[in-house]
């Protein structure tokens, strides 16, 4: 099966795993998914359109009835496939037992750090942390709502538990690195950011120089090869 991680298959997932509840329509979906606070797929109509189109083409789906209210657009149903729910369930798994580089945008900018002034670099991450304390506390109020008021049971809120955990984590390590700048322990500015990329762009264009050198060298003095058949010492007689 392929590995399938982009937002338009984490929406076609869903669907999988809420029709394997139960069979329903377009509209019945993205109602649960805003209940069950999915917000990588709320909102994303033609996202869920595009996936419940996939999903029955590659037989993971199928239509059962088409219902009309009113004058409303017709609304047609749909339950899974047997295929259907070995490809969740096999999809599921890959997902939990293989972790994936999704290069978080914030990650990005850690590795880029020693390109702003180190105070602003503090004064950003300590902002980073109101925001995200901003976050962990606005999540568990959600998931207090949702077991407390809507009655959903944990098995189906554990990815706002896991966004609150690592939030907490990341609040953890944003302050040990502030404290680091703070105590001394990492410290850098202009003078030394300057001098640290020249020390390695001088390593490299060494390097570079050496590998021309060597390759020109062996164009202009190819190895001897023997001719065939030429041996070397006393000939056998």
């Amino acid at each position: 099966m392929e590995f399938r991680t982009q937002p338009k298959d984490m929406v076609a997932l869903t669907t999988l795993g809420l029709l394997s509840e139960q069979p329903g329509h377009p509209y019945e979906i993205q109602r649960l998914l805003k209940e069950r606070h999915k917000a990588y797929a709320v909102g994303k109509t033609r996202t869920l359109y595009r996936a419940i189109e996939e999903l029955e083409a590659a037989g993971y789906i199928e239509p059962i009835e088409t219902s009309r209210e009113g004058r409303r657009p017709e609304r047609t149903g749909y339950r899974i496939t047997p295929e259907g729910s070995e490809e969740l369930e096999n999809w599921l798994a890959d997902l939990l037992s293989t972790p994936v580089d999704e290069t978080p945008v914030f990650r990005v900018a850690v590795g880029l750090l020693g390109y702003i002034s180190q105070e602003r670099a503090e004064t950003a991450l300590a902002s980073r942390v109101v925001s995200l304390r901003a976050r962990v506390t606005a999540l568990d109020a959600t998931l207090g709502m949702a077991q407390d008021d809507l009655g959903l049971p944990r098995l189906v809120l554990l990815e706002l538990e896991h966004a609150m955990a690592l939030a907490t984590a990341e609040i953890e390590w944003i302050r040990s690195i502030i404290a680091d700048m703070q105590t001394g322990i990492l410290v850098w500015n202009d003078e030394l950011i300057r001098a640290h990329f020249e020390a390695m762009h001088a390593a490299d264009a060494e390097r570079r120089n050496r590998h021309r050198d060597h390759h020109l060298a062996k164009l202009l003095h190819p190895a001897r090869r023997e001719p065939a058949g030429h041996t070397t010492g006393e000939e056998t007689p």
